[in-house]
């Protein structure tokens, strides 16, 4: 172990850069600009849908990188959740407060520009924005997509996560999500 100090400690090492390779997500939460944030749990079902997504204000000054999402389905029962990208959203919406950065060494807590929102009871399907694809949310189980910043939401747009309800039963289910902002 000493020989492995020594060797970045030592006289010919000390004046030489350090290099660091980080994937950009991790140097994020380095800067306190990677968040993460879950609903509380939401209902479906009774031929009812509900949603889940992060909004970005069209003030906000920021792009929205959407590095993850999760769906908790804890019911015996699957469903059909759609990706959803700049769709108004629908019904009643609140917003949760359940989310962090990731990096909590800062004082005070940075905040992010975008909203973590949800709403259930819905009972149509968006009708504008553009689905870009669906997942089957297996029953007891958790559903995950991980997109590493590949979905980028400017400013007055939105990253929505619809939960299609499988009938008349009712489902709890947590839609997670993991994003930065720059």
């Amino acid at each position: 172990m000493q020989n492995y100090e020594n060797s970045f400690t030592s006289e010919k090492n000390a004046n030489q850069p350090q290099v660091i390779g980080l994937e950009y997500r991790v140097y994020k939460s380095f800067t306190g600009k990677y968040f993460m944030g879950h609903t509380p749990q939401i209902c479906l079902g009774a031929n009812s849908n509900a949603w889940s997504g992060l909004l970005n204000p069209a003030n906000s000054g920021v792009n929205l990188y959407v590095n993850t999402f999760a769906v908790t389905n804890t019911s015996a029962l699957p469903f059909q959740a759609q990706l959803w990208l700049n769709s108004s959203p629908l019904g009643n919406a609140a917003v949760s407060s359940h989310f962090s950065p990731a990096n909590t060494a800062f004082i005070p807590l940075p905040k992010p520009k975008s909203l973590l929102a949800y709403s259930q009871y819905v009972p149509a399907t968006p009708m504008n924005g553009v689905s870009i694809l669906s997942r089957i949310a297996e029953a007891n189980s958790t559903t995950v997509g991980n997109y590493y910043g590949k979905i980028v939401i400017p400013p007055g747009g939105t990253f929505i996560v619809f939960l299609h309800s499988p009938g008349t039963q009712y489902i709890k289910t947590e839609v997670a999500f993991g994003w930065w902002e720059e």
